[in-house]
């Protein structure tokens, strides 16, 4: 179920007319059975493994703080998740269930003798990291893998035909939920959040439907909270609210649906190496619309879940701040799923080492982050490349030791160092939108030996421009999503000329077609 979906906006409609009249515990009981409807009508089956990681976590966290739930509410978890091995039992995903009741019944065997180990708080946390690690590892890349292991196999001349692939199909937004559950066991064992021992709660916290399958990945501190005290309505939050959603349907179906059919377009020519009669201009529009229909895509998604979020009483943290206003690397991951960035930041980079030890240790901490981060998008080496790329150009910036620079500073240098960081982070699209190395070696090779321009180049700018520039000179106004309250307090003329503008565009120019949100496959 996708938020350019009628069937999302009937179901939150639902909920929200039975929301306000709730109190606390029944509002929190309400979105986690809206929560699980939600991920649910994708494929029920795969509500199991929020389940699963739901209960690891939580169990984790209770037992890195030394508290133990009574043998009842134990059993209860137990019985919860065993009902949902069970399910994913069906099929052919016996084996997989199988292994998941063994490892149940083997952590329920282990549990008492956990609390009584010397290192109980390593234990809790090494095994929260385990589990969780290993359902992404194995539903994510285990395919990707068998089918790397085969192809080396292939090359040494001791495999032949098809790689034996398991078919195993990819849960939506596997990568934030599991981020998000990991970070509350860290946190804990940090002493930067408390458990709660409420498991409804924690389950909500996990699963919250407006972030669910594609972010932004919200830490314990910020969402649990908010989560177990109960909510008010504010002044603002409908307005804020329906700025971010508005403006985020914007991104979506009018930016980011219009330019995916350029950028499939090119992308497809380069992947079947059907590259007769394309020049290097054909190259650069294609990865320009790419550019920004993963922006209008991804920052969309989390505009609307912000707003909607706001709606409920709930404030997530701003994913996207001006992106490709960025003036180097680094700024450009200060602006860019903020909620992924700081993540890999906070629970990577800096247990690495981060910049302590020497220049080189650094370099190595800012590819092994780069390169994870790269394999967290997908399982493919383009990604993983996509990863090295940005590592290799944070530590290019950091070698040359060049300083972000101020548009009052200096309003040129400034510019120029956009244009520059645009251009290098089109780079790194390149290898994200490409299907395989081939399509990347074939895009170069253009962009190395012609960049002739031509009147279909001139229209393509064009669409470019008709598309985005309008929006990027709201999001200069609201600076990103940062200063709202600039549109609900200008000018009558002024809003209201934005809101003409937003609803003819989305009423007027939406795409004939609707995709899927990008994410959605991470």
């Amino acid at each position: 179920m996708n938020y350019n979906q009628l069937a999302f906006w009937l179901l939150f409609l639902g909920v929200y007319l039975l929301y306000w009249k709730l109190g606390h515990r029944r509002q929190n009981q309400l979105l986690l059975v809206a929560s699980y409807a939600f991920y649910g009508l994708w494929d029920y089956r795969f509500l199991f493994l929020i389940l699963l990681s739901t209960a690891i976590d939580f169990v984790g966290g209770l037992g890195v703080a030394g508290v133990r739930l009574p043998a009842r509410r134990l059993a209860r978890i137990g019985a919860l998740l065993v009902a949902g091995a069970l399910l994913l039992c069906r099929g052919n995903r016996l084996a997989v269930g199988a292994a998941v009741l063994v490892a149940i019944g083997g952590y329920a065997i282990a549990y008492p003798r956990l609390y009584a180990a010397r290192r109980r708080r390593e234990l809790f946390l090494a095994l929260s990291m385990v589990a969780n690690l290993g359902i992404l590892g194995f539903f994510k890349y285990s395919d990707f893998f068998v089918a790397s292991f085969h192809d080396l196999l292939a090359l040494l001349g001791l495999a032949g035909g098809g790689a034996p692939l398991l078919g195993i199909l990819l849960p939506a937004g596997i990568s934030f939920y599991t981020f998000q559950a990991m970070s509350y066991t860290i946190d804990i064992y940090r002493g930067h959040a408390r458990p709660t021992d409420d498991f409804g709660d924690f389950a909500l916290f996990v699963c919250f439907f407006p972030h669910l399958v594609a972010g932004p990945i919200m830490r314990a501190h910020t969402l649990l909270p908010q989560v177990v005290t109960p909510r008010v309505r504010r002044p603002g939050d409908i307005e804020e609210g329906w700025i971010l959603v508005v403006v985020g349907l914007f991104k979506k179906l009018v930016l980011s649906d219009n330019m995916a059919p350029i950028a499939n377009a090119v992308f497809l020519r380069l992947a079947d190496g059907r590259t007769d009669g394309m020049s290097g201009a054909d190259v650069l529009v294609g990865v320009y619309a790419f550019a920004l229909q993963i922006y209008g895509d991804f920052s969309g998604y989390s505009g609307i879940a912000r707003g909607i979020s706001k709606w409920l009483g709930f404030d997530l943290v701003i994913n996207f701040h001006l992106p490709y206003l960025a003036v180097s690397p680094s700024d450009f991951w200060r602006r860019w799923h903020i909620s992924l960035s700081s993540w890999l930041r906070d629970y990577l980079y800096i247990p690495l080492g981060g910049n302590r030890g020497g220049t080189g240790r650094e370099y190595r901490n800012l590819m092994l982050t780069m390169l994870l981060g790269g394999l967290w998008h997908g399982a493919r080496w383009t990604f993983v490349a996509w990863g090295l790329y940005h590592g290799a150009i944070l530590c290019f910036f950091r070698l040359l030791r060049i300083r972000d620079v101020r548009p009052e500073e200096s309003p040129v240098r400034w510019l120029l160092r956009v244009v520059l960081m645009f251009h290098l982070t089109c780079g790194g699209w390149l290898l994200f939108r490409a299907d395989s190395f081939g399509a990347v070696w074939r895009a170069l090779a253009l962009l190395s030996t012609s960049l002739r321009p031509t009147a279909g180049h001139a229209t393509a700018a064009a669409v470019l421009v008709f598309y985005a520039g309008v929006l990027f000179a709201i999001e200069l106004f609201v600076d990103g999503e940062g200063r709202l309250l600039r549109l609900i307090r200008a000018p009558w003329a002024a809003r209201a000329a934005v809101w003409v503008y937003l609803t003819s565009m989305l009423l007027l120019f939406h795409a004939r077609r609707a995709y899927e949100f990008i994410y959605f496959q991470f």
